[in-house]
């Protein structure tokens, strides 16, 4: 879908079929993308990098996980993060494709 959304159209081209260059030309919509959607890309790169985190401070401590409540705790948390991001950027992704469809 990315390509998509971000190519260029044509001069005179009819703007509703450009997801990106549609969001832009109405001033209602131009906050879809100057906020969600880079925000959505951003946020985005934060839930692997959280669990990736999550997954190695696991294979790290192991067995100590169950003795050591702060650091169990502190990983339950960045899993809950890693989550929490990636649903938000699912949501910005779902409502920039409500307001400007791919056709």
């Amino acid at each position: 879908m990315y390509p998509w959304y971000r190519a260029k159209p044509p001069q005179g081209a009819d703007l509703s079929l450009y997801p990106r260059a549609y969001l832009l030309s109405r001033p209602e919509l131009r906050l879809w993308h100057t906020f969600g959607m880079e925000w959505k890309e951003h946020i985005a790169w934060v839930a692997p990098i959280l669990a990736t985190a999550v997954a190695y401070l696991v294979a790290r401590y192991g067995p100590q996980l169950a003795h050591e409540d702060r650091i169990r705790r502190a990983l339950i948390v960045l899993f809950a993060l890693a989550f929490a991001t990636a649903a938000v950027a699912g949501l910005f992704g779902a409502l920039i494709t409500k307001a400007a469809p791919i056709r």
